[in-house]
């Protein structure tokens, strides 16, 4: 960002205007974001206000896509958070002669190298331009910085992880603590990539897509981050979180100390928070935070029962947690040359830092000893909790709908466009992600969609035949998206493509080919076919890494899998035998199937299912619904005969069934469910392939690419009951 006029007394006053130095009211007129530099519209349209911090005050903002604005990327979505220096921040920076325009620089160039590959990672808050804005603030105009990142929408759950660990009363399970703190070592592991250190990692600025049971975090704010080729330093911390080299920085000066090691230290911080319900650091009154030492979460105010439970394991955790925000730096943190003049400083600052056991020196170091730890903690309190009959992991709530007074279920359908010149997709071809981005694959292209605007990722011509082979597309273990065959998983990731190891026995055993796969978004697995080894029947196969398997989970379904689901009491299987006979079974985590035979076997195959908050399931087959309660099997009225193509649950925990022509909801009708249409094609029109959700509704995508986005008219209980701010600085 170039140096700009600092103020400027108006001619003609410009479209923003705010009563206060803060900016909260700048959004009350709904007014424009002109250009200050080109005089030039935007298309970005101010909404209301999200959140204001220190320096920077955002808005919830409408990006106009019929104008093309040279300010934003073509991937920027409907909507968007618009972060605003103050005016007060703008007015102290001339005081301190201080360029305002740099404020933001970090910022624009950190999330601008996110949003080079594509997909860009969705650990990441996505970034879409950036520029200046002319603000009459108490009849002075000044030439404020703006830049444009990722809206996201929490919905009921919350926006940020600090509003979804206060609000887990017992405590963050282990299974939902695990899935956390993969993606947010995901994110810091893409910012690292990219020769981005953080420096500013905590809870407030992790904000969270997606209901609990699902939910992507996105690291934010990068305004204070260390950027490779910028050399301006801004020297700011959170003491509770970043590592206390950092209180060596000075202005206008690198510290060599700073390094990946700093992020690890709130790395650990942040872990700490989600395992114990608390900051780590008691404050600025903790004499043994400040003198190096180093809690157990045995002390925290909100440790799951399921960590509890494990005190040897959980003493292996504080060990690991307590090695990453040591204070003691790793050796490669000296190795600059001029780390040396730092070392009086710090030993003066804190004599701890120069003895004990070293910090991680990598992010991927710390991970790689930590998320080990949570997955047994997982593995062994998902197995307690199937043992005793409960629920192993947080779960959006099931919704009872129920029916309408009169006539048919009240929603708004919006069509889809198709893309131009795709071949047809098929179901299973389709991911969708919690934050409402899709990715599908046409043949051996593939095309990204942000909002409904599809966008064609870059495919190397070596990797075309395997795409294009594939079967099945879904979100990858850890993060990204997998496409897979009978015989393949080719893993996408950061627009990088590579293929993960099949499956495999220690004694060389044989493994059928994958039939079906996982694709439900909190789980990572394929279902490969019976073979003379598999003892039993279909065998179902997970990873969390993309690296290693677990071992396998034999499936005694008497047939080939369709679709498995996962609910937070087991997972529920469906298929059928010679194509013909549906079959089904329901596996808890203590990994003892119960057959659902009565009611199942005599019907045509079940092709679709999906499992509730509590024991009931849902397996949809061609004209029929049935709902599973453990051991009972009932039939539910379906208002449609076509064949199914996806179940799902919406935000708010409502099952929905998509077939080839319609979209139903499920409601309940004197006691008893009726799968209600809300949407119907013609036999003329694209058929539907799949079906994804966001607080704003249902996105329903056809094989060309177009489709339908629903509005239901209960969507008001889909989105946020507070106004939870976007990460603020």
């Amino acid at each position: 960002m170039p140096s700009d006029p600092p103020s400027l007394l108006a001619s003609e006053l410009p479209s923003l205007r705010a009563g206060d130095l803060a900016l909260r009211d700048l959004a009350r007129d709904r007014a424009e974001i002109v250009e200050a530099r080109s005089d030039s519209p935007t298309g970005l349209r101010l909404v209301s206000l999200l959140g204001s911090g220190g320096m920077s005050t955002v808005f919830l903002a409408q990006a106009d896509h019929g104008v093309r604005s040279g300010h934003l990327s073509p991937l920027t979505p409907r909507r968007v958070a618009v972060k605003f220096l103050q005016a007060a921040a703008f007015d102290h920076f001339r005081r301190m002669n201080q360029d305002p325009s740099n404020v933001f620089l970090r910022e624009v160039v950190a999330l601008g190298r996110m949003m080079e590959r594509q997909p860009p990672s969705e650990f990441v808050v996505g970034f879409y331009g950036s520029g200046y804005a002319d603000v009459d603030c108490a009849g002075l105009v000044r030439r404020l910085p703006w830049l444009a990142v990722e809206f996201v929408d929490g919905g009921t759950d919350g926006a940020s992880l600090t509003d979804r660990v206060e609000r887990s009363a017992h405590g963050v399970d282990p299974i939902r603590a695990l899935r956390l703190l993969r993606g947010v070592f995901a994110g810091a592991v893409a910012l690292h990539g990219e020769g981005i250190i953080h420096r500013d990692l905590k809870p407030d600025n992790v904000l969270v897509a997606g209901p609990v049971d699902d939910e992507t975090p996105k690291l934010a704010d990068c305004g204070i981050a260390r950027v490779d080729g910028l050399v301006a330093t801004i020297a700011a911390m959170t003491p509770a979180y970043g590592g206390p080299e950092q209180m060596l920085s000075l202005e206008s000066e690198s510290n060599p100390l700073v390094g990946p090691w700093t992020d690890v230290h709130a790395l650990a911080a942040v872990a700490w928070f989600i395992l114990g319900g608390c900051d780590w650091c008691l404050g600025d009154s903790d004499t043994k935070w400040n003198a190096g030492e180093r809690r157990s979460l045995r002390t925290a105010e909100r440790v799951h029962p399921g960590f509890m439970a494990e005190p040897a394991l959980l003493a292996e955790i504080d060990a690991v947690l307590a090695r990453g925000a040591a204070p003691r730096l790793p050796d490669v943190a000296w190795a600059h040359p001029e780390a040396a003049r730092y070392r009086p400083g710090l030993a003066a600052l804190l004599p701890a830092a120069m003895t004990g056991a070293a910090r991680f020196a990598s992010v991927e170091a710390f991970r790689d000893q930590l998320l080990p730890l949570l997955e047994r903690a997982a593995v062994a309190w998902a197995a307690r909790a199937g043992r005793e009959n409960r629920a192993a992991t947080a779960f959006r709530p099931t919704q009872l709908l129920r029916a309408a007074t009169s006539g048919a279920p009240r929603s708004l359908a919006r069509e889809i466009a198709p893309c131009e010149g795709v071949a047809p997709t098929a179901p299973g071809s389709v991911v969708f992600q919690p934050d409402g981005r899709v990715l599908a694959r046409f043949g051996d292209r593939l095309y990204y969609f942000i909002d409904d605007e599809p966008h064609g990722v870059s495919v190397p011509a070596n990797v075309r035949p395997l795409l294009g082979a594939s079967s099945w597309l879904t979100r990858g273990p850890g993060g990204g998206f997998a496409a897979i065959g009978a015989e393949h998983v080719l893993l996408v990731l950061g627009g990088a493509f590579s293929r993960m190891p099949l499956p495999a026995r220690a004694d060389g055993g044989e493994i059928g080919p994958i039939q079906a796969v996982v694709d439900d978004g909190r789980t990572f697995g394929v279902i490969t076919a019976e073979t003379d080894d598999s003892n039993g029947g279909p065998e179902l196969w997970t990873s969390g890494d993309g690296t290693r398997w677990a071992a396998p989970v034999v499936l005694p379904l008497g047939g080939d899998v369709r679709r498995v689901a996962f609910g937070p009491y087991g997972f529920l299987v469906v298929g059928a035998r010679g194509g013909k006979r549906a079959r089904a079974i329901f596996v808890g985590f203590d990994y003892q199937p119960i057959a659902l035979v009565v009611g199942v076997n005599d019907r045509p195959p079940l092709l679709a299912c999906v499992c509730s908050a509590g024991r009931e399931a849902w397996g949809a087959g061609t004209g029929f619904v049935l709902s599973f309660d453990r051991t009972t099997v009932r039939e539910e009225i379906v208002d449609t005969q076509e064949t199914p193509v996806a179940m799902g649950l919406d935000v708010v925990g409502v099952p929905w069934l998509v077939t080839t022509r319609t979209v139903a909801r499920r409601h309940v009708e004197s006691g008893a469910g009726r799968w209600r249409v809300y949407h119907q094609r013609t036999a003329t029109e694209a058929p539907f392939v799949g079906i994804g959700f966001t607080p704003d509704g249902a996105r329903v995508l056809d094989e060309l690419g177009g489709g339908v986005h629903i509005t239901p008219d209960d969507v008001e209980t889909w989105r946020a009951r507070s106004s939870a701010p976007q990460s603020t600085s």
